[in-house]
């Protein structure tokens, strides 16, 4: 019975302490999950709270942006630099611009230009219309959500809103838990944004409403029916200002409050309980496993050796240590050694025990003997140390031994224990941190840059600095001192605070700082990032050179800029100075063409014309290429069939090719219709360039093959592709690289055949890199040339075409104007542009008075009433611009049609003779069926108003 007391104190003191440990692990276990439910809860609330907010106030930001955007239109219509014609697509674009802004916000937007109201709005295909209202422009109160902007020049817009398609919009950006719901309170309604079907109380609602007539936000714990089940859970409003009504609303989100054994918790919950479960069985087991084993534990031997017990423990210990377990006696013969030898040293047991015996003179063995003797001379009972082992399969190994010297009572040495284990791995890593330590060492020691190492406290620590004799002595005088002591004044605000902001948001903060030093003024280039948790880093490079650099740009853009200038009013002189000649006689050949010629006449007439054709053509790819230069070509989008287009304008060419005898042959390789959208005016001149070219450098006989195409890239978008084949001059690889640079001629002797700028190609090149493509030229001289070009196109439906209306013809409008003749006002002081002008006007049998300048103009549209002004712009006493002002400030003659006639053809004149209040705007050389399309127009709308 003594002898098992102590296994029954054992027995009851495990069972108690085991269940203690359960009640404990319990305990512990639910205050750790109502800690994380709760934080889990409370930071949802958080999270509910700034997702409303963020919603409220991002909507209130965008109608606020909107109301600012919407104002763009009225600024457009009222600039003065617009041309009319940008009054028709670019308008258009722009209010397509602020529909794709504002998706789902707008719904239609009225436009009273003044004489006719456009409407704008898009369909449930999200395709964008053009229409002409013919109900007028509408009132504000025939809109529940609308916003009015009237303009200064009797101009206004009228847009016509949806706030709640908006909203639902708007909040699918902002994310809620399963089962949560969105809504938006406005005019006392609470709408739902969201699919979910959840029932708030009404006295929740009153809650919520109640707050927000006080202009608060709100947070509510309450519970509603979904689905025809009771949930509890969390309610938030934000309220937000719409201001365009000068109303308020709110946003209000709700998500359901999930228990502790729903939801995410479910899953932790009961793999706890689990967890306890099973302590609960191992804690019985133990406790059974100990009672079943006190009768065996009474019958083991109890002298069982020391030895060996540690021997089996330690052998599980090195199977994962990768090492084995030895003993040797005094004469260092090995007594017993683990099997994992094997696998260490790749030798037997017996292998290993035979290298130990007396007899053998292996070298490592001598070696780990005279280090054991020599530990026994220093009187150490333990011994560490480290070697190289070759395998027998000749493999390398690195071997860490650590022994136990075992001494008796008298001190008598008896042998030892050890452990011997292979650290390859570990020491290859510790090489290589070695190495990598090493290389950052030199590496710092060769980086340029000035190198601060600072704690969290922006105190210095340490420096590395290049320039030891200049730097080092003041880099080591800021040791222990904080940045603010020491920046140069004026910067330390912002260097503290690219400082802090590294060290917040543990990233990379850049600054440039300006240090006044023994040889003068530096400038250098600040990246401050902490290097761990209590240490912050600053690499500053001198980038002293960089801003002199940087300088001597900007000067060098200035000087580029006057000079630009310099050569675009240098062209505007010379495209003056040209056409007003030009339009005495291109005009007078347009008159002359009318009358009755023979055919030497008629030829002389022909070589005139086309001379003059061929002048303004060079005049024109001067300008169109310092337009292109200068970045001021805009693209005009519009739907087209391009297979046609190109078709048709391939008719036109082929007329000049059977001049000269040619082979002209196009080819269309999509035969089905294909309407697109793209700018139809530019891809027609590259079509017309580059063809033109290929007719104009092959001679008679010759032949020109066209082929046009078809390549779909991705959805919507398509390329047409072009190849031109001509059997011309040809073009070696000498010129070809250098074709298509401006002013380039193959030939510029005085005895080319081939006249013409050099700007044409130039042109079409930069035309077609506008336009999203490329060129490719090939050729072989004396054999011919291949030009290939693709342009980006959109591909549209067919519904998107518009069809135009037939317009009268010229004849018609001369037998019309019998019956209503027009009368004009001619204002010209130059006798032969008048004289010409006259010839014109007699030609098209229209009434007309004339006026030598500005003065004598307005003095007459006082005394009588035209129909039409043509003003030319130029003129001495007062100029054109001049009196249309004058004009347009007399009582009733603001709808009087000027037309401005001018020499100058830059876009920036043409805004300002709308700017001064003329209709239109006429360039020099004016040609007669220009003349005469543009009176019969204005002849229409004269025609309308006295019709009304």
């Amino acid at each position: 019975m003594e002898t098992n007391k102590p296994y029954r104190i054992d027995f009851w003191l495990t069972l108690v302490i085991g269940s203690l440990l359960v009640l404990l692990v319990i305990t512990l276990g639910f205050s750790f999950f109502m800690a994380i439910f709760n934080a889990q809860l409370n930071s949802r609330k958080e999270f509910l709270n700034k997702q409303t907010e963020l919603a409220s106030r991002g909507i209130e930001l965008e109608i606020r942006r909107f109301e600012e955007e919407s104002k763009e239109l009225i600024n457009y219509l009222e600039d003065p630099n617009h041309e009319l014609d940008d009054y028709d697509e670019e308008f258009t674009y722009a209010v397509r611009r602020l529909f794709n802004s504002f998706p789902q916000l707008v719904d239609t937007v009225w436009v009273d230009m003044m004489d006719s109201v456009l409407v704008f709005n898009k369909n449930d295909r999200t395709e964008f219309f053009r229409t002409q209202s013919d109900k007028g422009f509408p009132s504000t109160d025939e809109k529940r959500f609308s916003n009015l902007i009237l303009g200064k020049k009797g101009f206004r817009v009228l847009y016509s809103l949806d706030l709640v398609s908006y909203a639902k919009e708007f909040v699918m950006n902002y994310y809620l838990n399963p089962g949560g719901g969105k809504f938006l309170i406005y005019n006392d309604r609470l709408i739902p944004l969201n699919s979910n079907s959840i029932q708030i109380q009404a006295s929740k609602i009153a809650d919520l409403e109640n707050d927000l007539a006080l202009g608060l936000k709100g947070f509510y714990e309450a519970s509603w029916q979904r689905n025809d089940e009771e949930t509890s859970g969390i309610i938030a409003q934000y309220p937000f200002s719409f201001v365009l009504s000068s109303e308020s609303g709110a946003m209000v989100f709700a998500v359901p409050a999930e228990s502790l054994t729903s939801g995410i918790y479910q899953t932790y919950f009961f793999l706890f309980l689990g967890f306890v479960a099973l302590l609960i069985f191992t804690v019985g087991f133990f406790v059974v496993s100990i009672k079943n084993n006190l009768e065996f534990q009474r019958t083991q031997e109890a002298n069982i050796q020391e030895i060996s017990e540690l021997f089996d423990q330690q052998n599980l210990l090195l199977q994962e240590l990768k090492g084995f377990v030895y003993f040797h006696d005094a004469k260092g013969q090995i007594t017993r050694i683990s099997d994992e030898v094997r696998d260490i040293l790749g030798m037997e047991p017996h292998e290993f025990r035979s290298a130990f015996k007396a007899e053998s003179n292996n070298v490592e063995v001598q070696n780990l003997r005279a280090i054991i003797f020599q530990a026994l001379d220093e009187k150490r009972d333990l011994v560490d140390f480290e070697y190289d082992f070759i395998m027998p399969d000749g493999k390398r190994i690195r071997l860490k031994v650590f022994e136990k010297l075992i001494f008796d009572a008298s001190g008598q040495f008896n042998g030892g224990m050890g452990i011997c284990t292979d650290i390859t791995d570990t020491y290859q890593s510790r090489i290589k941190l070695i190495e990598s330590e090493n290389r950052l060492r030199t590496l710092i020691g060769n980086i340029p840059d000035n190198i601060f190492l600072y704690d969290n406290d922006s105190r210095v620590i340490d420096f590395h600095v290049q320039d030891k004799e200049e730097l080092e002595e003041p880099s080591r005088q800021t040791l222990g001192k904080s940045l603010q002591e020491f920046v140069p004044h004026g910067q330390t605000g912002v260097v503290l605070e690219a400082f802090y902001k590294a060290r917040e948001k543990r990233s990379i903060q850049t600054i440039n700082v300006k240090w006044e030093g023994p040889k003068g003024e530096k400038h250098f280039e600040m990246r401050f990032f902490p290097l761990d948790a209590e240490k912050m880093m600053s690499i500053s490079k001198d980038i002293t050179t960089q801003k002199i650099w940087e300088k001597g740009l900007v000067d060098a853009m200035n000087a580029a800029d006057q000079a630009s200038k310099a050569k675009s009013d240098f062209l505007a002189n010379m495209s003056h100075e040209i056409r007003t000649p030009m339009n005495g006689l291109l005009g007078i050949i347009d008159l002359l063409e009318q009358t009755k010629l023979n055919a030497i006449q008629q030829q002389y007439v022909d070589i005139i014309k086309n001379s003059g054709n061929m002048l303004l053509g060079i005049i024109k790819d001067i300008l169109d290429y310092s337009k292109i230069e200068a970045g001021k070509v805009e693209i005009f989008n519009e739907v087209f069939d391009p297979m046609q287009e190109l078709e048709n304008q391939a008719q036109i060419l082929s007329g000049l090719a059977n001049k000269k005898d040619i082979a002209f042959n196009f080819e269309s390789a999509s035969k089905q219709d294909f309407l697109a959208q793209g700018d139809k005016v530019k891809i027609n001149q590259i079509f017309l360039n580059l063809v033109g070219n290929a007719i104009k450098f092959s001679p008679e006989k010759g032949k020109v093959d066209v082929s046009v195409g078809l390549e779909q890239i991705s959805g919507d978008a398509y390329f047409i592709n072009c190849k031109i084949i001509d059997t011309g001059i040809g073009i070696s690889d000498e010129h070809l690289e250098k074709l298509s640079e401006p002013f380039y001629q193959i030939d510029s002797s005085a005895t080319r055949n081939y006249q013409g700028t050099g700007l044409g190609l130039a042109i079409a090149k930069k035309l077609i890199e506008l336009l999203g493509g490329d060129l490719v030229i090939s050729s072989e001289k004396g054999i011919g040339s291949v030009f290939e070009f693709s342009v980006l196109v959109k591909k549209v439906e067919k519904d998107s075409l518009k069809i135009d209306k037939k317009e009268l013809s010229w004849a018609e409008v001369k037998e019309m104007g019998e019956t209503h003749p027009l009368k004009i006002l001619l204002t010209e002081d130059n006798d032969l542009n008048l004289q010409l002008m006259k010839l014109m006007l007699n030609q098209l049998g229209f009434q007309y008075e004339v006026a030598r300048n500005g003065e004598e103009a307005v003095e007459k549209v006082k005394e009588q009433d035209f129909d039409i002004v043509l003003m030319d712009v130029q003129m001495p006493i007062m100029n054109g611009l001049e009196a249309t002002d004058e004009i347009r400030k007399l009582p009733k003659k603001r709808d009087l049609v000027i037309i401005g006639l001018s020499a100058n053809v830059f876009d920036e004149d043409q805004m300002k003779a709308i700017e001064s209040g003329m209709d239109d705007y006429l360039t020099k050389p004016i040609r007669l069926a220009v003349l005469a399309e543009r009176l019969e127009h204005y002849y229409k709308k004269i025609i309308e108003k006295r019709k009304k």
